[in-house]
């Protein structure tokens, strides 16, 4: 009877865990114009590559709100809003650099190996997104939500020299 007890109070708190699906709002508190991305290349090798999007922010109000990061293309990068000629742009700059493996100490000695850098673990994108799909996480209040946008237009590539 113990046994039984037990299994069932298991499967009660493993049922009642979070939710590791996250949730989409459908209407955010605030107002967003047409999102746009553009690829980017640094002129030198080191310098990586990337891609830059850009979202509009039509709300003036954003109280108690605050955008926190995107999620693109199976990537997820931080987001800026700054002010633009007196417009707010959310900005995410997803990088690439391809500079190749960092250097690495390697000595008899272990202290001497205290700077290196452990490898960084590849963590499950969280969305199914398609090319032209975000999804845009923020606090409303203590609580974090997550917002897709749809249709992001893609502009010519960057260059730098």
């Amino acid at each position: 009877m113990r046994i039984f007890t037990y299994t069932i109070l298991a499967m009660v708190f493993s049922l009642s865990g979070c939710s590791s699906q996250k949730k989409l709002v459908d209407n955010p508190p605030f107002e967003l114009g047409q999102a746009t991305c553009q690829a980017w290349k640094g002129g030198r090798a080191e310098t990586g590559s990337g891609m830059l999007l850009e979202i509009p922010v039509l709300s003036e109000n954003l109280d108690n709100i605050k955008i926190q990061q995107a999620y693109f293309r199976g990537m997820l990068a931080d987001v800026a809003v700054t002010s633009n000629q007196g417009n707010w742009v959310a900005k995410a700059n997803f990088t690439n650099n391809n500079a190749g493996k960092p250097d690495m100490v390697m000595h008899e000695d272990a202290t001497k190996e205290v700077g290196n850098q452990p490898p960084s673990k590849q963590v499950k994108f969280p969305f199914e997104l398609g090319s032209d799909e975000c999804v845009i996480s923020y606090m409303d209040g203590d609580t974090v939500k997550y917002f897709k946008i749809e249709g992001i237009k893609e502009t010519k590539a960057r260059i730098y020299q």
